[in-house]
C-alpha cells in the first residue's frame, strides 16, 4: 500500500513539474529523465507537502529535476542531478552529447546568471569525442549572501565549438532551470545588511563586501557584491594585494555585461597567519571596457578593508 501510495504522489507530481526545471517534455521524457536514485527522491519528497504549501500561497519547494537542456542533431546537454558537497558546496551534474559521428565538440559555458547575476562556478570547459558522452559536475561555492536555492531562474549560456574548426566562434545555446517552477514569482534582489561595507560607489560600479572568510586550505577569501552602472561591457582584474601589509598575490578576474551584477571574490593564497591575527586587508580593481581594452583602465584603483 505505501509503495502505491509513493508511486501515486510521483506520478502526480511529474505531471505537476512538467515545466519546472525547464523541462519541456512528454510523458514518455519524464520516464527516461528519472537518471539517478537521488534525483528520484528530490522528485516525490515531500510532494503532498508542497502542494499544500502552495495552495495556500506560500514559496513552492527548490527542485532540479533531470531533464534534456539542449537536445541538437549532433550534440546535446541534459541535466543529471543537483546535491550538496558538505556545508559550502552545491553542485549541478551535467551529462555533454557527442551525437556526431566524426567530430570532436568543444563545451564551453560562457557563463551562468541567477536572476541575471553572474554567478561563480568551477566552469566547464570539455572536448567530447564522436559519439561520446562526457558526465561533469558544476561546482557553486555558497557564501553568506546566496546559494543556488536562492534564484528562481538560472540561465545557462553554453558556447559548443567543432574542435577542428579554424576561427570559430561556436554556437551558443541558452537554457534556463527555474527551480520553483517557471511561472512562480520567485526572484533574488541583493539586500545589503548591517554586516555589509559599502566598498565603492561611483559612475561605473557599486561594489559591497559581503563577508571575509578564510577557508580549510588556509585562503582568506574577500567576497562582494558588484554591479555595472554602464552600458559597457566591464573586465574587472585584481593582481596585488596585501595581508597585514605583507604583499600577497590576488590573481582574479570578473566579466559582467551593461547593467549586470555578480558575486565575486578576492582569494589571498597560502597564508600563515591566523584568520583572528588578520587586521587589514588590501587589493587592487582594475577596470577595463572589453570592446576598448586598448584606451587603457577606465578605473584602477586599490581598497583597503578590516575584516
Amino acid at each position: 500500500m505505501k509503495k502505491r501510495t509513493v508511486f501515486a504522489l510521483a506520478c502526480m507530481l511529474a505531471l505537476f513539474v512538467s515545466g519546472c526545471g525547464g523541462k519541456k517534455a512528454d510523458a514518455k521524457s519524464a520516464e527516461t529523465t528519472a537518471l539517478t536514485e537521488s534525483a528520484e527522491t528530490t522528485l516525490t519528497a515531500g510532494s503532498g507537502a508542497e502542494i499544500e504549501k502552495q495552495e495556500k500561497g506560500e514559496k513552492p519547494a527548490f527542485q532540479i529535476t533531470p531533464f534534456q537542456a539542449v537536445d541538437k542533431e549532433d550534440y546535446g546537454v541534459k541535466i543529471v542531478n543537483y546535491g550538496n558537497v558538505g556545508e559550502d558546496q552545491e553542485y549541478l551534474q551535467l551529462t555533454l552529447q557527442n551525437k556526431s559521428a566524426d567530430k570532436s565538440y568543444v563545451f564551453v559555458l560562457k557563463n551562468l546568471e541567477g536572476d541575471g547575476i553572474v554567478l561563480r562556478t568551477s566552469g566547464i570547459s570539455e572536448t567530447v569525442e564522436p559519439g561520446q558522452e562526457k558526465q561533469v559536475n558544476l561546482i557553486f561555492q555558497k557564501n553568506s549572501t546566496y546559494s543556488l536555492q536562492s534564484f528562481g531562474d538560472l540561465t545557462f549560456r553554453f558556447a559548443i565549438v567543432d574542435s577542428n574548426a579554424k576561427n570559430q566562434k561556436g554556437e551558443t545555446d541558452v537554457f534556463h532551470i527555474y527551480p520553483y517552477g517557471e511561472n512562480k514569482e520567485v526572484n533574488y534582489v541583493f539586500a545589503p545588511n548591517d554586516s555589509y561595507k559599502q566598498l565603492d560607489d561611483n559612475e561605473i560600479f557599486e561594489a559591497v563586501v559581503t563577508e571575509c572568510k578564510q577557508d580549510q586550505f588556509g585562503n582568506e577569501n574577500v567576497f562582494f557584491y558588484l554591479r555595472n552602472k554602464t552600458n559597457k561591457r566591464l573586465y574587472i582584474n585584481s593582481d596585488k594585494g596585501s595581508v597585514n601589509g605583507e604583499t600577497r598575490s590576488t590573481t582574479r578576474y570578473f566579466e559582467v555585461g551593461p547593467g549586470q551584477s555578480l558575486f565575486g571574490f578576492i582569494t589571498y593564497q597560502d597564508l600563515t597567519i591566523p584568520e583572528a591575527e588578520i587586521k587589514e586587508l588590501q587589493f587592487n580593481l582594475r577596470v577595463q571596457d572589453v570592446d576598448n581594452l586598448v584606451n587603457g583602465p577606465l578605473l584602477d584603483k586599490s581598497y583597503t578593508i578590516t575584516p
